[in-house]
């Protein structure tokens, strides 16, 4: 039983003590440093779910005061994080950490509005599905944030989530729709609607995306929620073999299950008419036609845009999909290399230099040649030592095809983003053929930090073998506009796959020229961008024509 409460009682809380005074401090709050402000209200949020003498509807009211404020500060702080390697740095994770607090407390601050609402405060029962639904909210926003990190959380928050549900579900909220002005792309949301949000923004596997698929994946989730219902497995219309269904009583969401699978924790996802408009849209994408008319986030290009639709489709609603089955290698090791200088460097054997200049030889390479006739070892090492290009050995865990599972050490000094390139070459220890010069060009597909500073890297390989050259913007056509290292990706012809290019992140926008040097042309040849097959955090893989 809640503790009666006086009608004129005042909050012992240092900020404020009701609604009106909670909106005058929340002004007052700058934005000039989103951490300090973000621990301010970690500071009040804590004073107001320990204070008893609150006010209920004062408290809800507060709340969504909050909610607001909280949700720009959270999303001016995630920008902390893209474009972030990881492992973090200290700073960077202090801040994580009063994040995650923070909406911790958030939820434990709506929990407290739904005590309220059972016992004296029962003027709030009226609001039980908004309370319910910011619940459901903060606990997925903290999955979420554990994702931004590409971190574990605990399965146990599974469970929170679920009870949930099973209390809306049981008082029969869970389709009323209240007003939802961040989570949403109308402004209405429901119990369900942000039940089913977590449920599949998790079957997405934010360990597989960089931040601009995040956004693309939150994006869709707000556009097409509506579209998923969630029944008892013998209320669905759809007979199927499988279907997607989350059991109430288990630490783990939504996941594909035989149609003889039944009971009465069981809940079916409905997810019909999403495939039916995601099936559409990616047939239209496959046509040419352009993302921004098709109600899908802008800022895509139309191969990518439909690449991550795809992707979409078939975590959500393709069962019988499954991934390439993984097996131990005979190679046990990997050497890494990151990023398009250092692999460049590695592929070629040599330092790049302008394919069309020819370098002025040191004052030390000009002694060594009058000396000895050639350069040095010496004198070559030191120029080696100047670039610092290095590489490291990482144990292989399993492969599929065209995929690798490598893990980083804890003693690497490599950061890693999703959406990075890495050269591989796999080497064995029983089989000498493997210990080739061979590097492939890989891209991090997949992070999971399993322990501190430890982390799960899932690298998927770009088709053909890699040509090292030179490229630039044909924009420039001064003498003085300098190349720069990239890639050739031969077409591969037996599997449809077009020739093509591998080159710094943003160098040349679609459309537009790139000159690539052939020195067994003699002179540059110009390309023009079609379109962008991938784009990662430091390179584009881009078709070409010309």
């Amino acid at each position: 039983m809640a503790t009666p409460i006086s009608p004129n009682a005042k909050s012992s809380s240092l900020f404020f003590f009701d609604a009106r005074t909670c909106k005058e401090w929340l002004k007052a709050i700058p934005l000039t440093s989103v951490a300090q402000s973000q621990q301010k209200i970690l500071d009040a949020l804590r004073m107001l779910n320990a204070d008893v003498n609150f006010q209920p509807v004062e408290r809800l009211t507060s709340m969504e005061l909050m909610r607001e404020k909280v949700s720009f500060l959270l999303s001016a702080q995630r920008i902390r994080y893209v474009g972030k390697s990881l492992p973090l740095s200290s700073g960077d994770l202090a801040a994580w950490n009063v994040s995650i607090t923070l909406l911790t407390e958030m939820e434990s601050g709506y929990r407290r509005c739904y005590q309220d609402a059972q016992g004296d405060g029962r003027e709030l029962s009226v609001h039980a599905s908004l309370i319910i639904q910011r619940v459901i909210r903060y606990i997925g926003l903290g999955m979420l944030m554990a994702g931004f990190i590409y971190r574990r959380f605990d399965n146990s928050i599974w469970m929170r989530l679920h009870l949930q549900w099973i209390e809306a579900e049981t008082r029969d909220l869970t389709s009323v729709r209240v007003k939802d002005s961040v989570g949403t792309a109308d402004g209405y949301s429901s119990i369900s609607q942000a039940y089913i949000a977590v449920l599949l923004g998790q079957l997405a596997n934010i360990y597989e995306l960089g931040p601009r698929e995040i956004d693309f994946t939150d994006a869709v989730l707000k556009r097409f929620t509506h579209k998923v219902s969630i029944v008892r497995p013998g209320e669905t219309k759809l007979p199927a073999d499988t279907f997607l269904a989350v059991d109430l009583l288990a630490d783990e969401g939504a996941s594909f299950c035989s149609s003889q699978t039944s009971g009465e924790h069981l809940r079916v996802l409905e997810v019909y008419e999403l495939s039916r408009s995601l099936r559409r849209r990616i047939k239209k994408l496959a046509a040419g036609e352009d993302p921004a008319t098709m109600d899908l986030p802008t800022g895509w290009g139309t191969p990518e845009a439909m690449q991550q639709l795809s992707r979409l489709h078939n975590r959500w609603c393709e069962p019988s999909s499954s991934r390439p089955v993984a097996s131990i290698p005979a190679e046990h090791n990997a050497i890494v290399a990151f990023g398009i200088p250092e692999i460049h460097f590695f592929l070629s054997g040599d330092f790049f230099e302008q394919p069309d200049v020819k370098r002025e030889l040191s004052r030390q390479e000009i002694s060594d040649i009058a000396m000895f006739g050639r350069v040095s070892e010496a004198t070559i090492r030191a120029r080696y030592a100047e670039f610092n290009y290095g590489s490291e050995t990482w144990a292989v865990i399993d492969e599929s095809r065209s995929q690798l599972r490598l893990i980083r050490p804890t003693n690497s000094s490599r950061s890693l983003a999703i959406g990075r390139l890495v050269g591989v070459r796999v080497t064995s220890t029983t089989d000498s053929s493997k210990n080739s010069n061979d590097f492939y060009l890989c891209v991090v597909r997949g992070l999971v930090e399993e322990t501190p500073n430890q982390f799960t890297v899932t690298l998927t390989m770009l088709p053909g073998k890699p040509e090292a050259t030179s490229v630039r913007s044909s924009d420039n056509k001064s003498r003085s506009a300098t190349y720069i290292q990239g890639f050739r990706l031969p077409p591969m012809d037996a599997l449809g796959i077009p020739e093509t290019l591998v080159i710094p992140a943003n160098l040349v926008p679609r459309g537009r020229g790139v000159d690539i040097f052939h020195p067994e042309h003699g002179s540059p040849k110009q390309v023009n961008i079609v379109d962008f097959i991938d784009r990662g955090v430091d390179f584009d893989r881009v078709t070409i024509a010309g």
